[in-house]
């Protein structure tokens, strides 16, 4: 009886982990052209939380980079915002499977680049 109880969870187990994606990526681009936003994702399996690269690549800065896991069943334009508020200001709102949402916010210029979690 334990054995089969064992291999039930174990086979429950496999099949959830092969039902959805594993890596992702988004990318947007400003409206003047000038700032690149990439969203690179990766997770081992299906059940696991995203580890998440947030890359800003703006102007002649160095690419920044932000590292966090979200929990979502899936990173897509459904649960992922970009609201370009000008041509320099982008908030990015991440809503993770529980409704909770991450916001992080980008300046980004000529004259500086700053991206933080709000």
């Amino acid at each position: 009886m334990k054995t089969k109880i064992v291999f039930l969870l174990a086979m429950l187990i496999a099949l959830v982990s092969c039902g959805g994606k594993t890596e992702t990526t988004l990318k947007k681009i400003s409206p003047n052209g000038k700032v690149t936003i990439t969203i690179d994702a990766k997770r081992a399996t299906a059940i696991e939380s995203w580890k998440v690269d947030l890359k800003v690549k703006a102007y002649s800065f160095k690419e920044g980079k932000l590292a966090f896991e979200i929990y979502a069943k899936d990173l897509n334009d459904d649960n992922v915002t970009f609201e370009w508020q000008d041509e320099t200001h982008c908030k990015i709102l991440f809503k993770q499977q529980d409704n909770s949402e991450r916001q992080f916010e980008l300046i980004a210029s000529q004259e500086q680049l700053q991206l933080a979690e709000m």
